[in-house]
Parts: C-alpha cells; structure tokens; sequence
C-alpha cells in the first residue's frame, strides 16, 4: 500500500495547495496543523497550538516559519501567506512533493538544491519541531528562519485596535523567549556537525494574514502576527537544521532530538503495524495512522479519545461511537480499557449518570441523554472483540447506568415508561440529545416525547444487560432485563412505524399525541445496532427509504431534501451554516450504521459495502490529509465542514472496515 504523497501536480497552485492540511499531535491534545504549502488558512492553524490546563479553549502559540533560501546571489522565499489584497511570497512555487509518512514532509526543489522540511511533535514536553535537510546543493546554501507567534485563543480579536505588547530574550543556551498576550512560548535552534544557528533580533510585525477558510458573510477574519526577529544558518549537502517550537524552555543536543525524532517514527510506525485491519484498498493505512491523533494511549496518558482537530474535546458521544473503530479495530483494546474504566468510574461516581463531556481539567459535565447507552454500546462492541469478562466485572455498575432510565432523573433528562417501557426525553434545562442546539433562540430540531434512535439504543442497552445479567449469574435480573427489552420492542414499532412513507417517526409525545413525520437518519439506529430493535420487512422497508432520500456521497443527510427546512449548504450567515448543520449536512458516522444495515440484509456483499467507503479515498488527499471531515454538504459539490479530522467519522468507517467488509 503506497502512503500518503503528493507530487508536483497536487500542489503546484495556490489554491490547490491551501486545499490540503496536514497534523500533528502529541497525543494530548496539543498540535500542529498548516496547510501542505505553509499557508495557514484557518483561525485555528499554528505549528504549535496548545490547551492549557485551566483554560477551555485552545491557544496558538507559534503560528508559523517564515523561510527565506540563499543561493546562487539570489534570496528565495520558500513561504505563502495569503494577506487581505495579494498572496505573498509564492514559495508554493518551489515545492515539488509531500509525504505523509511517517510524518509530515515537504521538498522544494531550486535547480540543484533539494531542501527537506519534515514536521513532528514529541509525547514528551509540549513542543513542535520542525527538521529541514539540505539533500542537495552545488556549495554553501544560506538559511534564514524567522518564527511567528500569535499568542491567542479562539474568540479573541485578531486585529486589535492597538497591538499588544510582545518582547523577546535570548538566553546564554540560545533559547529565544517571547511573552505577549498573557502567554509565553520560545524557540531554539540545534544544528549537525559543529554549525550553530546565529540568531538576530529583529522585531517585525505581519498584518492582515487573511483566514479564508473561516469566511462568513462579512468576509475572511484577518489576525496580525510578531517575529522577534532571524535565526541564520549556513548549510551544505547532508546538513541538518532543527528548529524547536516550544511552550516551555528547552535546549535539545543533537542526540537528544535524534532520539526524541526515531521515538515519534516508532511510536506512529507501530499504530498502523499493531492495526488488525489488512485491507488492499488505498487510503486505509492513512486513516490508521490519522487515528492516532484522536486516541491518547501511550504510557502515563490520561486514557481519552478527542472529538477531532480542531475541537479536541472529550464528549462522551463521540468517544463511544468512534472507540470500535479507533481502538478496537486498530490494536488498542488496552486503550479502550483505560476509556471505558475512566468514563464508568465517572459515571458511578455520579449514580450511574454517565457525564456528556470531560473538561481538559478533568471536570465532567452532564446532560447527555444518550450517553450511557452509547457507553453501554461500547461496551457490547468491547466484550465482542476482547471477550466478556468487562461486562461480568462491572455488571452491577452497568446496571445502575441502566437503572437511573428506568427511574429517571432531571441530571440525565429522562425516564422510562413504566406502560410502554420506552424512555421518554424530559427536555430538563441543560439536557441534551445530539440534535439539541439553537440559532437565534430557535431550536435546531424541535424534538420532545420518544425520541426514535435514544429508544433504538434503549432496547440494544436492555438486550445486552440480559446478556451481562446471564454472564454475571444473576437469574432474576436476566429475566428483568428480557422483559424490559420484549416490551421496548413491541411498543417501538406499535408507537414510531410511519406507514405512509415506509419508516419511523423522528419523535412522538405521548403526552399530546403531536409527532414528527420528517425522515431523518436518527430511524438507522434500529436495524443497525447489535441488538437491532427492528427486522424482516419492516427493518427492510426502514433501510430502503433511508437509502432513497437520506444518503449521499460521504454520509446520511440530517434531513430529508424535499423538506421546507432542508438546508443542504453550510454558507451564508453563521446562523444559516448553524442550522444547516442539522437540517440537511451528512455526517459520515451515520454512514457506518448504514453500511452496517446493508450488510445485515445483503449478507456476502462485501463489494458492494466497499462502494460506499472507496469514495473517502479521494477526500483523504484533500481537506486534513487522511483524515475524515466531521460533516459534508448535503448536496453537491460535498463540501467538507466541521472538525477536519473527526473522531466519529474516522472510527465508524475503520470500524466497518473491520466489522463488516473483511474479506
């Protein structure tokens, strides 16, 4: 399988070359991500970005490189920028091909001097380093390297109406230090050989670098940036040049770095060696090895799974649904033990509320309707891959995430049905299912009573309960849990079966009879699950309407396109693009419970389950490089939104990778 390049042709324009990002990241949820060219085109790009421990959100620190080449009497300018009337320099120009592997690496090329520019961060220390090559030169070739810092969070102003005040220092072992905007952050340099980078203070302001990936209606945001000055080099053939992005001062020897280096290809060699997905298709060992940004599994980490690049939170959600695919189908059952243990533990710690999210302190939030189901869905997927012992240990704690459903609670937002055993949603202030969300005080999707998918995952909690009650020898609780599921499954059908068009209610309320007809995806959940509540000709009716108006390229519609409030664009306003997120965008990770259904009821079509994957194969080489988007455009041309690396989407198609299209 050939890994992730890029030649000449893919990124010999502006506008191709701002079209492919690539990432870095220390497995913490610290990063580093540019597009393939330098330019940075999002708020959120930096070579070194990092959350700090008491704050929610996350700060750019070092924002770029700006590289300038002498030779031949000539200066070259290998970088891009994009400023508010002109794209300056053009050193796209100069760039002849990227590799993904084992880490990011770009070669420009001028006559006979081919420069290496590699990018990686250590799980040590919180740092980006960024390794230039002189593979080839004809004499001596000047470097100049010229760090920009912008020293602010998403959300602060970029261009304020004064400059903030920035200043630098250099210490006795060369490490240049700069503080501005109540942060602090530094850079060093170490050569090969007995070179030594000189460095020279020359303050410099960049304004108006334009981020035109984050346009809105009032145009692209622009930021303003300051280099404290030049660090300056002479190389010849074979010399090599790091250059140290850091949050606190470091001063690396050679054998230091080299070390630190070899450890970074081991680490991400070893993600995709320890996969146990063997697949002949290209793009899948790209998408192993983008996984493993999303997972912190290495020793001494805190066990999590982060939503995605740019976000990087730990929302329980999301952890569920994409830890079979992140963990599971790629080696890391010891990490999906750690994240399973770390959210229970939480969960008990609460009654057996599962929290929705988990601040980078450490703090749980909850409210999450769904999300001890989905935990409990993990777990099911976790026992079928490493056996049932997890769900014999911990049974009574399983059972008492169950239990706060069946007695509700106002903290988690619902409550069974002691008639129709079905949970209800009881819509309490700060509770939340996965389509909550306004624009403007208006509800994304007004949903209330039975809500169809948190009932699906109800009935496949109740199912597998069952199971853990047998394992665990508890008689009296597998007959409870077998009469809850009976129950659930026939009041399911009697209450959501749509007749008129073949599928199911999005949500009924019981309390009033009012109920939503519109056909969502939310209905998949019932014959996709592992303990489906919903087969034969009903189940097939249900899949083949989902099919007809919800599916696309790169994922399953939020929302019917025939509807009134079908939006299948995220443009124009930001409360347009809010609202579209929801009403028409398709999210890939509902793509996986869909070809999960297929193959339930087209048992042996592998190859036809691989047609809705091979499509990917192209978007892995644009956007985050193989990397899956968060959402896409509902509707042509398939615009990739949202996170550009996303958990859920990458783990549910590794997992169907995995589960169902194995040869």
């Amino acid at each position: 399988m050939v890994p992730m390049y890029l030649g000449k042709a893919d990124v010999n324009t502006y506008d191709k070359g701002v079209d492919r990002e690539f990432l870095v990241s220390n497995g913490t949820g610290n990063y580093g991500s540019s597009t393939v060219i330098g330019a940075n085109t999002r708020w959120e790009h930096g070579l070194l970005v990092v959350r700090q421990q008491d704050s929610a959100r996350h700060t750019v620190l070092a924002s770029k490189l700006e590289e300038t080449l002498y030779a031949h009497n000539k200066k070259y300018q290998l970088s891009t920028n994009r400023y508010r009337d002109l794209v300056y320099p053009d050193g796209y120009r100069y760039l002849q091909e990227y590799q993904g592997t084992p880490f990011p690496s770009m070669l420009f090329v001028i006559h006979s001097i081919f420069l290496k520019k590699s990018i990686f961060m250590p799980q040590s220390g919180t740092s980006t380093i960024v390794k230039y090559e002189l593979l080839a030169a004809p004499g001596e070739v000047g470097v100049d390297i010229r760090p920009l810092f912008a020293h602010r969070a998403k959300g602060d102003a970029a261009e304020p109406a004064e400059k903030p005040a920035f200043d630098s220092s250099c210490s006795s072992d060369g490490v240049v230090g700069v503080s501005g905007r109540g942060h602090v952050s530094h850079v060093s340099f170490t050569a090969s050989g007995e070179l030594a980078a000189k460095w020279s203070s020359k303050p410099l302001w960049y304004e108006n670098v334009v981020y035109e990936k984050d346009e809105e209606a009032d145009g692209a945001p622009s930021d303003c940036l300051w280099s404290p000055g030049v660090g300056s080099i002479k190389l010849r053939k074979g010399d090599v040049l790091y250059v140290v992005l850091s949050e606190e001062p470091v001063s690396y020897s050679m054998e230091e770095i080299r070390l630190l280096e070899s450890e970074t290809v081991e680490r991400l060699g070893g993600v995709v060696r320890n996969a146990g997905i063997d697949s002949p298709y290209s793009g899948v060992q790209d998408m192993i090895q983008s996984s493993s940004h999303l997972v912190a599994d290495y020793k001494g980490a805190v066990p999590a799974i982060f939503s995605g690049f740019p976000s990087a939170q730990q929302r329980a959600r999301d952890t569920f649904v994409s830890l079979p695919g992140l963990t599971l189908a790629t080696g890391r059952g010891q990490a999906a033990r750690g994240i399973l243990n770390r959210w229970l533990a939480l969960a008990s710690e609460s009654g057996g509320i599962m929290p929705a999210s988990i601040a980078y302190c450490g703090e749980a939030a909850f409210g999450a309707i769904d999300a001890g189901l989905w935990f409990i869905y993990a777990v099911s997927k976790f026992c079928a891959h490493e056996g049932d012992e997890y769900a014999r240990l911990n049974y009574a704690k399983l059972a008492e995430i169950t239990e706060r459903y069946q007695d509700g609670s106002k903290k988690l937002g619902a409550a069974m049905d002691p008639e129709t055993k079905l949970v209800k949603y009881l819509g309490s202030p700060g509770t939340c299912h996965w389509m909550s969300g306004e624009a403007d005080g208006e509800p994304l999707v007004n949903r209330r009573g039975y809500l169809v998918e948190v009932n699906a995952l109800w009935h496949n909690a109740l199912s597998f309960m069952k199971k853990a009650a047998d394992l665990s020898g508890d008689a009296q609780g597998a007959e409870k849990y077998e009469k809850l599921a009976s129950g659930c499954r026939a009041s399911f059908e009697k209450v959501f079966w749509n007749k008129g068009n073949n599928y199911l209610f999005d949500w009924v309320d019981p309390s009033d009879g009012a109920l939503d007809d519109a056909i969502r995806p939310n209905a998949i959940l019932a014959v996709s699950l592992p303990y489906p509540v919903m087969s034969g000709e009903r189940g097939r009716a249900l899949f083949a309407t989902c099919w007809d108006e919800l599916y696309t390229t790169y994922g399953l519609r939020t929302l019917d396109p025939h509807h009134e409030k079908f939006k299948g664009r995220a443009e124009g306003r930001p409360d347009q693009k809010k609202k579209a997120r929801l009403r028409g965008m398709a999210w890939p990770w509902l793509l996986g419970q869909f070809i999960t259904a297929f193959m339930r009821f087209n048992p042996g079509s592998s190859e036809m389950g691989w047609s809705f994957v091979r499509p990917f194969t192209s978007h892995l080489r644009r956007g985050c490089l193989g990397g899956v988007a968060e959402y896409f455009d509902g509707m042509m041309p398939y615009v990739p939104n949202g996170d550009v690396l996303s958990a859920v989407s990458m783990g549910e198609l590794l997992r169907v990778i995995d589960e169902d299209l194995k040869a």
